[in-house]
């Protein structure tokens, strides 16, 4: 419990990590603001707007899935490469020498807050969205909605613990966050222009099998099994990466 305060402390006394989260939120919402317009007026009648074409609650939380799961996950790489930045991590090994306990509070405090992030991002958005759109499918509380409230959150917990694996690894802000979008925004969409292997590579991609169970059918690509067992690959890539980075964290100097 002291080092999970000791976590509180320092992330609720780093500006990035407010900034961060707000710029998520912010941007998603201001997303949902345009497409619950565009929503509205599809039907040719700006005046009147009468919902368009009654779409998946999906394209309400579109700066979600792009804006904030991206940025919580960028305020996680931050506070750990932070401490190393400014060598306050060799206080935080000295008061926890074993080391694993504070990274453990550290990552447990982080995949919570991203995943209380991104489902207040969610319900804003898609309130925001339907109100403007009058779409009554567009609600966080009910069907559909409530299934991407319900995974979106999962997602951005588990991605959470992925890149703080990524960032125990490299110990660099620059190097994790450029490696880190480079795989989720070029390598894994890359994959499968690999001549007679690559669209099969491409199924085992985790972050894209990350999307497939969030997102659903619209995303699946070339993955070939269950929503289900994409989150199970997903998640056990994720808990790998951090136990790698847990692991090479205990072997050097801090």
């Amino acid at each position: 419990m002291n080092l999970l305060k000791s976590e509180w402390i320092k992330a609720t006394t780093t500006r990035s990590v407010y900034w961060l989260y707000a710029l998520g939120i912010l941007l998603a919402l201001g997303l949902a603001v345009v497409i619950g317009q565009f929503e509205q007026t599809s039907t040719g009648d700006p005046i009147v707007g009468e919902p368009g074409g009654g779409s998946d609650p999906l394209f309400a939380i579109i700066g979600v899935s792009v804006f904030t799961v991206t940025l919580v996950w960028i305020a996680a790489i931050v506070a750990v490469t932070g401490e190393y930045r400014f060598h306050t991590i060799k206080a935080t090994f000295l008061a926890a020498p074993s080391r694993w306990p504070a990274v453990l509070a550290k990552t447990a405090l982080f995949t919570a807050m991203s995943m209380v992030v991104v489902a207040a991002a969610v319900v804003l958005s898609l309130l925001v969205a339907g109100a403007l759109s009058g779409n009554d499918a567009w609600t966080p509380f009910s069907g559909v909605g409530l299934t991407y409230l319900a995974r979106f959150p999962v997602y951005a917990g588990l991605g959470t613990v992925a890149v703080m694996g990524l960032a125990y690894l490299m110990r660099n802000a620059a190097g994790t966050i450029s490696l880190f979008l480079v795989w989720t925004l070029a390598l894994e969409g890359m994959v499968s222009l690999i001549p007679r292997v690559g669209q099969d590579i491409a199924g085992w991609m985790p972050f894209a099998n990350g999307d497939y169970w969030t997102q659903g059918e619209t995303v699946r690509g070339y993955i070939t099994w269950g929503e289900w067992t994409a989150l199970a690959w997903f998640a056990a890539v994720c808990v790998a990466l951090w136990v790698v980075g847990l692991v090479v964290t205990l072997r050097r100097d801090a």
